[in-house]
């Protein structure tokens, strides 16, 4: 493992296949659970209790366990815990069923799952959950298979296929801009999903690459994050509705 154990998304590494830190095959499901159940909590989601998730208990525990489980040096296990920003969108769809209820929904960048659940409780036609990591939607689907919640996995970087969010009525994605190069490619990705009729919401907890220009704030929560990921103790998450952009 490389790292001392603290870690943010603002400085993820790099996840391309052919990067020797890209992503590893996912473990079979059985395998996945027991790693889960023994180095993380599955429990009521911080801001929407109403979805339940994985939590890992600390980030250098879980991350060995992952290595070991692989046999082989992997990124680091960000699908273990729900991020503010997912956690931010997850309220504010539950707060609003009617803005997914019946209709067709894309979580973008989902990791553990946490708004995508949080749209299949309140009534989301189909919730589709994508992330370019195999281990984040297999983390996904079980928390979604033990809550009885229907959860569609996409492995795809959608910023290299950008009309697959042509047929999505609902795109969320939360805390993304964490990258230089890729923070312009996620925001042209969302200019296209508004641009085709899209509800587009967006939430963001403070990362470094964020734009918020052509953004109507929603919403503000203070959320609680463990330190050993965030280096913090808590962070604001706000949500935006995108608006129309040429």
């Amino acid at each position: 493992m490389t790292g001392s154990g603290t870690s943010s998304r603002s400085s993820r590494p790099p996840t391309e296949p052919d990067s020797p830190a890209g992503p590893v095959e996912v473990p079979s499901h059985a395998a996945l659970a027991e790693l889960l159940e023994r180095h993380a909590d599955f429990a009521p989601a911080p801001l929407a209790p109403e979805v339940r998730v994985f939590r890992a208990r600390g980030l250098v525990e879980i991350w060995e366990a992952a290595e070991r489980l692989a046999s082989r040096t992997v990124p680091p296990p960000f699908w273990a815990y729900p991020w503010p920003g997912g956690m931010a969108l997850a309220r504010i769809v539950l707060d609003h069923p009617e803005w997914v209820e019946g209709r067709r929904v894309l979580d973008l960048g989902a990791g553990g799952g946490v708004a995508a659940l949080a749209a299949a409780r309140a009534g989301a036609r189909e919730v589709v959950a994508n992330d370019q990591d195999p281990w984040a939607l297999a983390t996904a689907r079980l928390a979604a298979d033990r809550q009885g919640l229907p959860l569609t996995p996409l492995l795809a970087d959608l910023t290299a296929e950008p009309a697959a969010i042509d047929d999505f009525d609902v795109v969320l994605c939360g805390d993304l801009a964490y990258e230089r190069r890729v923070a312009p490619r996620i925001r042209q990705l969302l200019v296209r999903a508004r641009n085709t009729g899209a509800r587009v919401l967006i939430a963001d907890a403070g990362r470094a690459y964020f734009d918020e220009t052509g953004l109507v704030r929603l919403a503000e929560f203070t959320v609680a994050v463990p330190k050993d990921l965030e280096g913090v103790r808590e962070r604001v998450a706000r949500v935006f509705a995108m608006q129309g952009e040429g």
